[in-house]
Parts: structure tokens; sequence; C-alpha cells
């Protein structure tokens, strides 16, 4: 039996989320667990989904470490599902591969086997509009989760979710700034 308020499971597009946040606020990422209680309210938070890829250790020692310290601790959370993407290192700059396909792949599988009545897409990739559309089709309500900026937006990824979105605001990130172990 579903909790009546909605059960609720989080897609985040980890690289896409980290520029977005870097761009636009100056921040690296978010205290994972606690953001998604507070964007899904009183719904039931079934899981996390999350997709990102490894820094190429050559592009960057720091970067590299401090995404892997996060990665570390994110993989502690209890309901969190890691998906691991790759950068293609055959393309100048290298460019990330496989992370939009998981999370799309998710978003559909779990919609099939009804395992949420609420999806929360936090990214601003319009690539991933063909698997919200069949979420949308399905009679799954789906929110995207994104910068409230104008540097980076989701305007486009958004009108697939039925207009339906919640703004990640400069308050809001802060708020929610993970902050690494030192």
């Amino acid at each position: 039996m579903s909790d009546s308020r909605g059960r609720a499971i989080v897609f985040v597009d980890g690289n896409n989320l980290y520029r977005g946040l870097k761009t636009c606020y100056g921040i690296e990422r978010l205290d994972l667990e606690p953001f998604c209680r507070h964007i899904v309210q009183d719904r039931e938070l079934r899981a996390i989904y999350y997709a990102d890829a490894s820094f190429l250790q050559e592009r960057g020692q720091e970067n590299y470490r401090r995404q892997q310290a996060y990665f570390s601790y994110i993989r502690r959370i209890k309901g969190l599902i890691f998906r691991r993407g790759y950068y293609s290192e055959w393309t100048t700059p290298p460019t990330e591969k496989a992370v939009d396909v998981y999370l799309a792949t998710d978003m559909v599988d779990l919609c099939h086997r009804d395992e949420f009545d609420v999806a929360y897409l936090v990214s601003g990739d319009a690539d991933l509009a063909p698997a919200v559309d069949i979420l949308v089709g399905r009679g799954k309500h789906v929110i995207n989760v994104y910068l409230d900026h104008r540097k980076r937006n989701s305007y486009a990824l958004r009108a697939h979710c039925q207009g339906n979105f919640k703004h990640i605001t400069q308050t809001i990130a802060e708020q929610f700034a993970w902050k690494p172990p030192t």
C-alpha cells in the first residue's frame, strides 16, 4: 500500500546539477538526502537515483578528489542507487557518456513497474524529455527541479513536465550546500 500523499523517486543528473550550481551560485554539491527530503515534502521518498561520471584525474586532481569524496558520502545514503557514466576521451574536450541514458532507462523502467507516483527530475538537460513524455503518458506526475537562474534553466525540459517545476534558489542551494569533512 502506498502513502496517500504519493510515492516519490528523485532522479539526479549529478554533473548537470554540479555545473549549474557552480556556475550560478558558486556551490559545488548539495547535501543530497536532506535536499531530496525537502523537495518531496510530505511524499514518501522511495529512492534516489543519482547518475554521474568521474572526472578525469589528468584534467584536475583536486576536482577529482573532491568529487570522489562526495561520491563516497552519497553512496552511504539508504535508498540511493548510484549509476556511473564515464568520460569519452575521443572528443575534445572529453564528454560525459551514459548518464542521461541511465536516468532515462531507470525512469521508464520504474514507471512501467509502477514504483512511483511522482518523479522529481533534478536536471536541466532536455535530452531527458522523451523519457519524461513516456512517464506523463502513463499518468505519472513529473516535477522538474532545477536552478532559478537565467544562465542555467530548464525551460525546454520543464515544458515536457507539463510545466511542473521547483526552483533551486540560491537560498535553497546555500541551505543544503554540502560541506566535505575536513
